[in-house]
């Protein structure tokens, strides 16, 4: 068999499944989002199991142990994130069931959708944290600007300064969910090639 065509076929498979992924998170993020803004946060609670169930079942196959840890604590680590946004007075997202200062339950199921993508279409950034820094200092303000104008939240005056707090919290937190995705998802992949 030719080596360049079965390569060639490899990098086609992984585009495909980076973009799934890609489109996956994007419509999870609207999902929570949109339903957080029109009076239906319970919409991210449905939603985004169900894109757990596909991704599991398309993209992570044998990693099932793994996404599911890596998604537990990126909820964890993302609860205290935008809970501590909220503290210092940067967001106030539209409540449900959750009582102030803590985030509501549509804004953790983000996280776990988020946590998705950890070893998919941002896994190349598991072995670069300072771009990790970056990218998250750089992407996530715009996020959380655009559910602010789509009206799941609510930014504090001045926006642009509590922009950059936004981005500052960021610049930690997305290296360190790359790398806890890294050591999650490496080590069981290595006690897979020692049980064979």
């Amino acid at each position: 068999m030719n080596t360049h065509a079965t390569g060639w076929r490899l990098s086609i498979g992984r585009l495909t499944k980076g973009f799934c992924n890609f489109l996956s998170i994007d419509i999870g993020w609207l999902a929570c989002i949109l339903g957080a803004s029109y009076g239906y946060p319970w919409l991210g609670l449905i939603v985004v199991p169900i894109l757990f169930v596909i991704h599991i079942t398309l993209i992570e196959t044998r990693k099932l142990r793994a996404v599911f840890t890596v998604a537990l604590i990126t909820m964890g680590i993302g609860f205290f994130t935008d809970t501590l946004l909220i503290v210092l007075g940067t967001v106030e997202p539209k409540r449900w069931i959750m009582p102030a200062p803590f985030i509501p339950l549509w804004d953790l199921m983000i996280w776990a959708n988020f946590s998705l993508a950890l070893d998919v279409s941002l896994r190349y950034l598991q072995k670069k944290p300072f771009a990790a820094a970056i990218l998250g200092a750089a992407l996530a303000p715009g996020t959380y600007f655009a559910a602010d104008r789509l009206g799941a939240l609510h930014f504090a005056e001045p926006i642009g300064l509590n922009l950059v707090w936004v981005g500052a919290v960021w610049f930690f937190v997305m290296p360190g969910l790359s790398l806890m995705a890294r050591f999650y998802y490496h080590r069981q992949n290595d006690e897979e090639n020692v049980g064979r």
